[in-house]
């Protein structure tokens, strides 16, 4: 998640839905720790932290005209729910289900989880081509023994659709910024289910057979899907991978942005011995973000640079808000200056949607894949209910340097490529093939160099 400014509400006064009794929410700026939900909630306990919750966020979220969300029918439609609700985690649930209505990746109740779905662990399902399709299998697996291959796309899962299937499987996943997010996710889960019941499957083999096939649902992870690898000799650090593609183009993957000052560091040693490199690809695919990184962000940039705008809320009104001009700067002691290729899907999101958006401002910066999540919240508050829930909350959103808000629309790529069924089967990369050609071009046509940070010496290094 990236912050770029703090905001509080120091507190907030909660009615219930008839106006009487008075109960209060505060909201802070960090989240509280060792806050023990209350249990044995009586219905008037419920109602009042429901009202406490829906006033919090109604005064607190910046995303309402971003999203076009409805708020006061949201709280109708749940307020009529929460009259069948008659234990403790079903409500906690429900409160759950009306921030997922957010749309929000960044908006979660903080200090309450959801039991964990139960899968089956012998396949791995992913979305290609607008479909599921079963992309590995574990040998010797229940599935290795019904004949379940990976290329078979499945229809059906418990008698309904996998269209259907991932619908319902809505309320019971997390909150997603846009909708390309929530079907690989719900894709990634289509066999999932709350009891350990077995999963039963129809599904279109490879050669256009169909199969049905009786899979055990259990706890733990999917088997691994299959990885791209780049074919070329890779150095591996903690943080991040790098080499020198075939084509002589630099190639820098980032897993995450989660690490801080090591992956700069690991960044900076990496960017280094792809200095005299005629391009670079930097590989964000599959990166779901974690903090901003302006250290690495300045290696692009020989100047200071509006890259982004912040919008944060300043008043309880849906549209009350302060505008936030960000700003890059160059950083280390030397910048790169050729032309850039950043590779993205629909899983680069929160701090790595930044990154794209910042690096974005250069027209050297070439995007090639397709479009990311679009999940860049900038800030956020916490909403403590008087049950202890903790529930966080987007106060503000970050538009890139042009104004477009990249919540909910992500960062289209320049170029899209996206992958295939027979790609994924061959181990071809074809946008990173792409990436490559691109660069190429550029170099032939437009050769750049190494600008130096000493600007005493105004080194320029070729």
């Amino acid at each position: 998640m990236t912050t770029r400014g703090v905001f509080v509400f120091l507190l907030l006064a909660c009615a219930t839905a008839s106006g009487s009794a008075q109960s209060r929410a505060r909201v802070v700026t960090l989240p509280p720790d060792a806050l023990t939900l209350a249990t044995n909630l009586s219905p008037q306990d419920r109602r009042s932290n429901f009202e406490a919750l829906w006033k919090a966020i109604d005064t607190t979220y910046a995303g309402f005209a971003l999203k076009h969300i409805d708020w006061k029918d949201i709280g109708r439609r749940y307020r009529a729910r929460l009259t069948d609700v008659t234990t403790d985690d079903a409500f906690y649930r429900l409160l759950g289900q009306m921030v997922t209505e957010l749309r929000d990746t960044h908006s979660w109740l903080q200090n309450y989880r959801d039991p964990p779905l139960l899968q089956v662990t012998s396949i791995a399902v992913d979305l290609l081509e607008g479909n599921p399709f079963v992309v590995a299998v574990r040998p010797g697996s229940d599935a290795d023994q019904a004949g379940v291959k990976p290329g078979s796309q499945i229809l059906n899962v418990d008698g309904v659709t996998a269209a259907k299937r991932m619908e319902a499987l809505r309320p019971l996943l997390h909150g997603f910024s846009s909708e390309r997010a929530f079907e690989r996710d719900a894709t990634r889960h289509l066999l999932a289910a709350e009891q350990s019941v077995p999963a039963k499957l129809f599904m279109r083999e490879p050669n256009g057979d169909l199969l049905a096939a009786t899979l055990a649902r259990e706890p733990g992870p999917t088997t691994r899907r299959p990885e791209l690898r780049p074919g070329f000799e890779i150095t591996r650090r903690t943080n991040l991978e790098f080499g020198i593609h075939p084509s002589g183009a630099g190639y820098i993957r980032i897993p995450s942005f989660e690490p801080r000052a090591e992956l700069d560091a690991d960044f900076d040693a990496a960017l280094d011995a792809l200095r005299n490199t005629p391009g670079l690809i930097i590989d964000l695919r599959d990166n779901t973000g974690g903090y901003s990184h302006p250290a690495m962000v300045g290696r692009f940039f020989d100047r200071r640079t509006k890259t982004t705008v912040s919008f944060i809320k300043s008043g309880p009104g849906h549209g009350t808000f302060r505008k936030q001009p960000g700003f890059d700067a160059p950083t280390g002691p030397w910048q790169y200056t050729r032309p850039v290729v950043l590779l993205v899907n629909d899983l680069t999101g929160s701090a790595a949607d930044l990154f794209v958006a910042e690096l974005g401002t250069s027209k050297r910066v070439t995007v090639v894949g397709t479009t990311t999540h679009g999940n860049v919240s900038g800030t956020a508050v916490y909403a403590v209910l008087p049950c202890n829930l903790v529930v966080r909350i987007s106060n503000g959103y970050v538009t890139d340097a042009r104004g477009r808000a990249i919540e909910e629309n992500g960062n289209a790529p320049d170029i899209s490529v996206a992958p295939t069924l027979a790609d994924l089967l061959a181990g071809r990369d074809r946008a990173l093939e792409k990436a490559a050609a691109v660069l190429h071009g550029k170099a032939s046509s437009k050769p750049r160099g190494l600008r130096s940070n000493d600007h005493d010496r105004g080194l320029l290094v070729m």
